[in-house]
């Protein structure tokens, strides 16, 4: 994982669009030339520059250890035999897979950490440096997704495929367990490189600083005109800003290069409704809701906006089918605990929020030490005010 694009659903888009980000290009994508003229970001501050980065450089430092470790073996398949090894998370290089890093090459090798992005960059510069073929190649799996700072995230994924005479290996050191029938696709570099500044531009958009998003965001597009994920997550941008006709050409754009891209027609229909156009967002709500109906975040919102409604055993379902699709969020488990504490399950519900407490990390120890009645007493109030 390591790559966002932004969606829409809930409680953050009363507040303005939801980010989410996303990866990779749809598999069944409508391929059309691409004009990428994009709205400008209108703020009363300097534009944000992006340098042009090399993601595939390699450092002196990355010469030494190929020159040591992998280069005095001629043969190729010993040498991808090495580096292999010495890229795993075990390996000589201790490499340490963290979703937080969005990294180049040098980058990576240097703090020997990294997101998918960052550890397949690496890993082809070093490859390519000792003769070996190596591509990027994403994998097409279900809809994940994800939360950070109260911005729902769709996350997707890369890997990278080493090739030699008649075998292929392919190397990712996530974790993640991919299906066997999941679909792949190799990527350009381009491509891949789109996503790194596209990944940069979603951090930013979580912390909400849109000038930043809008110039990675940009210079990604700029990098791979084709990437739906940039459109999208430019056009949340444009959104937040109030740019909404902007925001609406954008997402527009994105359903031009792929018109299966669920996650632009979802934020579309939430800028259709926002501008009082409600003949065009009645034409795509049937699409837009059953691509909601996957997502437990979007669950969990209609969960709690059923529970403040005083409909306990709908709010249940809901709720439920929310954690069966996500089961390891402590935000997802909370939420079981609050409904079913309303409910009268509170035997039950004081299970859920043990299990909140396991899944939450450090920094909320202390919230989720608190008594069940009182943090549920906490959510009602906050809900009711937002």
């Amino acid at each position: 994982m390591g790559t966002f694009m932004v969606n829409g659903n809930g409680r953050h888009l009363r507040a303005g669009l939801l980010l989410s980000a996303v990866l990779w290009l749809s598999g069944c994508a409508t391929q059309q030339p691409v004009s990428y003229e994009i709205p400008p970001l209108h703020v009363n501050e300097p534009a944000v520059q992006v340098v042009d980065v090399d993601v595939l450089a390699v450092s002196p430092e990355m010469d030494v250890f190929l020159e040591q470790y992998i280069l005095p073996y001629s043969n190729i398949h010993t040498r991808m035999t090495l580096l292999m090894d010495a890229v795993s998370a075990n390996g000589m290089l201790d490499f340490d897979y963290d979703d937080s890093y969005t990294l180049t090459s040098v980058d990576a090798f240097n703090k020997h950490a990294g997101n998918c992005i960052g550890f397949a960059n690496m890993l082809i510069a070093l490859a390519r440096r000792s003769g070996i073929k190596a591509r990027y190649q994403e994998v097409l799996k279900r809809h994940e997704w994800s939360t950070r700072e109260e911005t729902v995230l769709l996350v997707k994924h890369i890997n990278v495929i080493l090739e030699g005479a008649g075998y292929t290996y392919v190397m990712d050191v996530s974790g993640i367990r991919l299906s066997p029938t999941a679909r792949r696709q190799l990527i350009s570099d381009s491509y891949a490189k789109a996503l790194y500044y596209n990944n940069l531009g979603a951090e930013a958009l979580i912390k909400n600083d849109l000038p930043t998003a809008y110039a990675f965001m940009t210079r990604a597009i700029e990098t791979e005109p084709e990437l739906t994920d940039s459109w999208i997550n430019i056009g949340v941008v444009l959104g937040r800003n109030g740019q909404l006709a902007d925001a609406e050409t954008v997402l527009r754009k994105a359903l031009e290069i792929n018109n299966s891209e669920y996650t632009a027609l979802s934020n579309l229909y939430e800028i259709y409704i926002t501008q009082e156009k409600f003949e065009a967002a009645a034409a795509i709500e049937n699409r837009v809701e059953r691509y909601r109906q996957r997502n437990p975040y979007y669950l969990m919102q209609l969960s709690e906006e059923t529970l403040l409604q005083g409909d306990t055993e709908e709010a249940l379902k809901l709720i439920q089918r929310a954690v069966k699709k996500k089961d390891n969020d402590h935000q997802l488990y909370f939420a079981l605990a609050w409904t079913q504490y309303m409910a009268g399950q509170v035997e039950a519900a004081q299970a859920s929020l043990d299990r909140a407490r396991e899944l939450a990390p450090a920094k909320l120890d202390k919230h989720y030490q608190r008594p069940l009645e009182e943090l549920v007493a906490e959510a009602r109030l906050e809900s009711q005010s937002g």
